[in-house]
């Protein structure tokens, strides 16, 4: 408390009075410092436009796919532009963020946080929360994020997804076993790490196929094995001393023909059991022992009521033996299956009768029924893939293992089509995706994001997607590692500096967004280009991106003749000062589709500017003195409300987003001031007093703005001005 002994009375009476406010809405989840440090790379933002450069010698290409991208740069800025190519649009997000453990493993504003930095946990929550924010709007409506975590920021880490995704969209935890555990003599052994699962919205990600779903390990081969085993069964001879032994018995001929069958499949059986008990199967799957007469791989399972209360009553019907015709022991606690199920059971021969009734049936369950099975909450792989590495001649400590990421994909969303890493490190997830590929054929792509600190995206990234795409000798034996092919673009990220005229901005940011557009495409081969114009084609040129840069005049023309020219569909983006463009020119060409730049990036940028970058008091300080000179001293009335309303709307944004309260809607829009201001009086942050009061005085602003000057006088103007100094007061806002 010693930080406190110089602080006058009215300052700790402000402390306590904005830790009440905070506290009023903030009752539950995660409490941090947000501004005590703001991170440099998200305020680069206010002044400058995110944008991309193309680094064509990087280039790989070895078919005729969509490419794959890796932009080298700040995951912020990058996620920024992705927010514009890529809305909604991304399936699957997997990141292995740093850990935060203190021992040089992140930085914050270019400077690692050590275990004894009181704002650590703040800063990799503030870091965290606004990457979350801005990624949550490139995944797509049913699209998920996984998450890789240890225990120093998990439950951190929960909380924070909670609030981004909502709690109710959290699809559970799977927990990675370690082999070797971490920990020191003081404190328990740590031998898992943590992967939190969100999705965007959970009810459409369940209602696609296959999800939280894999197939079996080795089940198809199972099945595959039991087929050729039971196709002895016709060819398998009875030895002629077994022969001798039933002679003498005088069976008929239907009993010695069943006695063949199940003889033959007694063979089958131990000879399948053999091969089965060799292989490294989990426990489920050595349980599917038996192959019965019609070739089925099945183990036997109880058909007992599982609960500790008797079943309904109607689930106590007996079973008749098909041999004796006489009812068969009831479990205690009635049969598992209602009596509809049992008959449909019966009727399929799914039901397993002992030789007589006296011994209580079991259920078949069929292995080709059972061939998937839900995402494993514990997954054994420890090991991270240092020996590729080396064999790669690159250098990295600690790679996460390309099964792990291959797992969680294919198990979780076996059908994504775009896979985002932001925080790719050694590119783990490109070589995984690539992998997936090529063991079901798929088309998946990836984007990958992250910077260049100690060269990590030139000389190890960018190397080892190489490799993988390409093939590589092994440092090891020299053998040659076949490429798995597929195709590379490689941007870095860079940053536009906006002018003070919005016009002249306008026209900067389109002439450097071509490398945007081409992102958003997917299209990258420069076809055509002029002074005002590029024109770029697809890999098997049926589509084509075709960009004009300037305000129509002369090579406008020579445009319009080079689209006329080409056969393939054509996506055209013209400069435009809003979001129309006139389509007149373009209605003698067909296979055409026309957008505007840039309004729509700026729009977007606006918009992230608004969710990640609190509004700063000194903005509303200098308004406000404005505000002040022009009523108390110029006595205008009319441009004092009208300068003391932004006041107001400023004053109440920052009231809201002190509060938790977002000052965005879903879609990205500005929230109204007024709909805030209810939502604050909802929370109790506002009083029903302060509530109306600002409802009043905010309608004198729009008065003054709207040029309704008989409706208020300068006297409630000064005290629309005395009002708002004591909410910011009030709110404690500097």
């Amino acid at each position: 408390m010693n930080k406190y002994n110089e602080y006058e009375k009215e300052e700790l009476i402000k402390i306590i009075e904005q830790q009440e406010n905070e506290l009023k809405y903030k009752k539950y989840g995660l409490v941090w410092d947000t501004e005590r440090e703001p991170e440099q790379v998200v305020l680069d933002c206010e002044n400058f436009l995110p944008i991309l450069k193309h680094i064509t010698s990087n280039t790989i290409n070895t078919c005729n796919s969509e490419d794959n991208i890796l932009i080298e740069g700040d995951n912020y800025h990058a996620l920024s532009v992705l927010n514009y190519t890529h809305k909604e649009k991304i399936d699957v997000i997997y990141i292995d963020p740093p850990y935060n453990t203190g021992e040089k493993d992140f930085k914050y504003n270019d400077s690692y946080v050590d275990k004894e930095d009181s704002y650590r946990h703040s800063k990799w929550l503030s870091f965290i929360e606004k990457r979350l924010n801005i990624a949550k709007e490139v995944l797509s409506k049913d699209g998920i994020i996984i998450v890789h975590i240890d225990e120093h920021e998990s439950n951190n880490l929960y909380l924070l997804l909670s609030k981004v995704f909502g709690e109710k969209n959290s699809l559970g935890t799977i927990i990675w076993n370690k082999k070797n555990p971490k920990g020191d003599s003081k404190g328990v052994s740590v031998m898992h790490e943590s992967i939190l699962c969100f999705a965007k919205n959970k009810e459409k990600f369940l209602a696609l196929e296959n999800v939280l779903r894999r197939k079996k390990p080795n089940a198809e081969a199972i099945l595959r094995k039991a087929s050729q085993l039971y196709r002895k069964i016709s060819r398998t001879v009875i030895p002629d001393d077994v022969k001798e032994v039933i002679k003498p018995f005088n069976y008929p001929k239907e009993t010695l023909k069943d006695f063949e069958v199940t003889y033959n499949l007694e063979l089958v059986n131990k000879e399948f059991q053999n091969w089965l008990n060799k292989q490294e199967f989990s426990n489920g799957e050595k349980a599917y022992k038996f192959i019965d007469s019609d070739g089925e791989v099945y183990q036997s399972v109880s058909m007992a009521w599982p609960n500790k209360k008797p079943a309904p009553e109607d689930y106590f019907l007996p079973l008749i033996h098909p041999v004796t015709n006489r009812p068969c022991p009831i479990p205690a606690r009635g049969w598992r299956n209602p009596p509809v199920t049992m008959q449909r059971l019966l009727l399929a021969d799914l039901i397993l009768f002992g030789t007589d009734e006296m011994t209580q049936p079991r259920r078949k369950y069929l292995l080709r029924e059972n061939m998937f099975e839900n995402t494993n909450s514990l997954y054994e792989n420890g090991n991270s893939d240092d020996s590729l590495f080396t064999d790669m001649g690159l250098d990295f400590a600690y790679p996460k293992p390309v099964s792990a990421v291959q797992y969680l994909i294919a198990s979780i969303y076996p059908q994504a089509q775009i896979i985002c890493d932001f925080m790719a490190g050694s590119g783990t997830t490109a070589h995984a995706v690539l992998e997936l590929n090529r063991i079901d054929g798929g088309n998946r792509k990836f984007i990958l994001c992250t910077n260049n600190e100690n060269n990590i995206c030139t000389d190890v990234t960018y190397p080892r997607i190489s490799n993988i795409i390409n093939g590589y000798a092994r440092r090891s034996d020299g053998e040659q590692v076949e490429g798995l092919g597929g195709n590379l673009q490689y941007f870095q990220t860079d940053l536009l500096k906006k002018s003070n005229n919005r016009h002249q901005t306008k026209l900067n940011l389109t002439s450097k967004c071509a490398e945007m557009l081409c992102v958003k495409e997917n299209i990258f081969n420069i076809f055509k280009s002029g002074d005002d114009y590029k024109i770029y084609s697809s890999h098997d040129n049926t589509k084509y991106l075709c960009i004009y840069f300037n305000t129509i005049d002369d090579s406008f023309d020579e445009f319009i003749v080079e689209l006329k020219n080409i056969d393939g569909y054509k996506l055209v983006y013209m400069f435009s000062d809003d979001l129309n463009v006139d389509k007149e020119p373009f209605k003698e060409i067909k296979n055409c589709n026309i957008g505007a730049i840039p309004q729509k990036i700026l729009d977007i940028y606006k918009q992230l500017i608004k969710m990640n970058i609190p509004i700063k008091p000194l903005t509303i300080f200098t308004d406000l003195a404005k505000a002040k000179k022009r009523v108390f001293i110029e006595k205008e009335k009319d441009d004092g409300a009208s300068k003391l309303r932004i006041v107001l709307e400023k004053t109440i944004q920052k009231i809201a987003q002190n509060s938790g309260i977002a000052i965005l809607k879903p879609n990205g829009k500005e929230e109204t001031v007024e709909n805030l201001n209810n939502t604050l009086k909802h929370n109790g942050v506002f009083s029903k007093v302060t509530w109306q009061e600002n409802q009043t005085y905010m309608a004198i602003g729009n008065h003054a703005a709207h040029g309704d000057y008989d409706e208020y006088d300068l006297n409630q103007v000064e005290n629309f001005y005395r009002y708002t100094q004591s909410l910011i007061d009030g709110f404690n806002i500097g």
